[in-house]
């Protein structure tokens, strides 16, 4: 009985969120239009036969027939025709704003039924654009948080891991705070979505109806005690890393700043020696750390996580070399090339290519990040038509031919920016090109990137939108820094301090927010996942396409 009353005022609010649709047509004739909007009065008033009759007068050619007729069948619960007659005019562009937001509506109640909580969402969201009056606007947060507050939270987080629509994550991540039962963590969405459309309004109600926080406890503080110590245990002894660390070490104490954040940072330089890590994690142990950051170098992380236990929160900046299990205190988080590769083959998948051709370039990396591709795309259904390494004795039109004799749907570039520009003018220039953040210097305007022209790629949104609002809070901090590798550790300081912070906080609590290095998400078990931003190369420089 509460479903269906819950779907009747879904049905009302689709048939009362807009205004009328078009003026009469001339001579007192009706337009399609308007018809149509009769028949939506007729459904408001939960008059079907009306609406019907409303229907009998549109001619069935019409794009309207086929609308009204599918909010009628929605009217009816007979989500099947809704679906057939909706479906196919999701993508017109046509339609006025009222007649949109009904489809979207309509689609949103259908999926509603099945249960696809996902698809649902999606529509409301896309339904949003159209709709003009805040009574409507308000009704569709309500239709939006009715559904998502009945999810559980692990549910809630596989489901946000499936959906790259900003709106969409932004409303996921709200019930997630919201589950939480604490004010702090819907504070912190608002932080991370000021321009969502929840944050006008519907955040604060959220607010409003929390308790107020209870005093913080000496076991479980909800402020970080001054008098604590956090260690930053990296390679400064390390000549060719110290850089690195540098950086690291600043964007952290950045973000530290701007979160109010008095600890002490105590520095623990390590050398890259597997052997010796162990006593120096426990020296800081000693010294009074209450959390760590680090190590950074791969085999200092492996032997790390090959320790029985660990007593600090820990969160190391490297994949260790195994994947056999690791302490429950210690998280993982870098900038594995792996990972990006992976995010490249699920955009081109979703762009519908099947085939692909790799071209590596001539060092260790590019080797890796060509094997990387072959074997995530591979496992992924696709196939590789060519892969070719670009040795320096290679012959630049031999690899032309090749290509030209190879063709697929898109061509993976495994190389570093220098090479790339090297490469790139012997490769099919109408063939979709793609690469991961090596191929970017890090200079948005560089006219050195001109021959890249067209070639997607996808890097930390502090790189490729420098000038965003969100971000200005860091620019002093980062001014020094060259551009490149350095800002790159510099943004994997800012949000390391942001994820190892809320890790300890809030253990066992899923979180995401929007980073300088991307989106990241932290699941209920302390896993992190980041995902980058999408942009292209182009003759007046790079243009950002997606930022997840």
């Amino acid at each position: 009985m509460i479903q269906r009353l819950f779907a009747l005022l879904c049905l009302q609010w689709i048939l009362c969120s807009g205004t009328a649709l078009a003026a009469p047509a001339a001579q007192n004739e009706p337009s399609v239009e308007s018809r149509f909007h009769d028949g939506i009065t007729c459904l408001q008033k939960t008059n079907i036969e009306c609406a019907k009759m409303a229907l009998n007068a549109i001619p069935r050619q019409s794009l309207y027939a086929k609308l009204l007729a599918g909010n009628i069948a929605a009217a009816e619960k007979d989500f099947d025709t809704t679906f057939q007659l909706l479906l196919p005019l999701k993508a017109n562009a046509t339609l006025s704003d009222d007649a949109a937001a009904s489809l979207h509506a309509s689609l949103a109640l259908a999926y509603d039924n099945q249960p696809d909580t996902l698809r649902a969402l999606e529509h409301r969201t896309a339904a949003e654009r159209f709709l003009s009056t805040p009574p409507a606007i308000q009704q569709n947060h309500e239709h939006i948080w009715h559904s998502l507050s009945q999810i559980a939270s692990s549910d809630l987080v596989e489901m946000r891991g499936e959906s790259m629509n900003t709106d969409i994550q932004g409303w996921i991540d709200l019930a997630l705070a919201a589950k939480e039962q604490d004010p702090a963590a819907i504070n912190n969405w608002k932080q991370f979505y000021p321009g969502h459309p929840a944050s006008f309004g519907f955040s604060e109600q959220l607010l409003a109806d929390r308790p107020a926080p209870q005093a913080a406890t000496a076991a479980a503080p909800l402020v970080p005690n001054s008098a604590d110590k956090i260690g930053l245990i990296l390679p400064f002894a390390i000549e060719m890393y110290y850089p690195a660390a540098d950086a690291i070490e600043q964007g952290f104490a950045a973000a530290q700043q701007q979160a109010g954040d008095h600890r002490e940072l105590k520095l623990y330089a390590t050398t890259g020696d597997k052997d010796a890590i162990v006593s120096i994690y426990q020296q800081a142990v000693s010294d009074g750390v209450k959390i760590a950051l680090g190590p950074l170098t791969r085999d200092e992380v492996t032997t790390l996580s090959q320790q029985a236990a660990l007593p600090l929160p820990t969160l190391a900046l490297n994949l260790p070399a195994d994947n056999s299990p690791h302490p429950a205190s210690l998280h993982i988080y870098g900038l594995p090339l792996e990972a990006e590769v992976a995010q490249i083959v699920r955009i081109a998948q979703r762009l519908g290519m099947q085939t692909a051709t790799v071209v590596a370039g001539g060092n260790g990396i590019a080797t890796r990040m060509a094997q990387a591709f072959t074997e995530e795309w591979t496992a992924a259904g696709g196939q590789i038509t060519l892969q070719l390494a670009a040795a320096e004795s290679s012959s630049p039109t031999e690899l032309q031919t090749q290509i030209n004799a190879n063709p697929a749907d898109m061509i993976f570039i495994a190389a570093n920016a220098e090479e790339a520009r090297i490469l790139r003018p012997y490769l099919d220039n109408a063939t979709p090109t793609f690469g991961v953040s090596h191929l970017y210097a890090g200079i948005p305007q560089d006219s050195s990137d001109d021959v890249l022209s067209a070639v997607r790629f996808i890097d930390m949104p502090w790189l490729l939108k420098p000038d965003a609002a969100e971000f200005s809070a860091y620019k002093a901090a980062a001014a020094d820094l060259p551009p490149g590798e350095m800002q790159r550790w510099f943004a994997l300081g800012v949000d390391a301090y942001k994820i190892l912070d809320r890790l300890a906080q809030h253990p066992g609590q899923p979180f995401g927010f929007q980073g300088l290095t991307g989106k990241i998400n932290i699941s209920n078990t302390g896993e992190i996942s980041r995902e980058l931003t999408s942009a292209r190369f182009s003759n007046q420089g790079v243009v950002v396409e997606n930022t997840p």
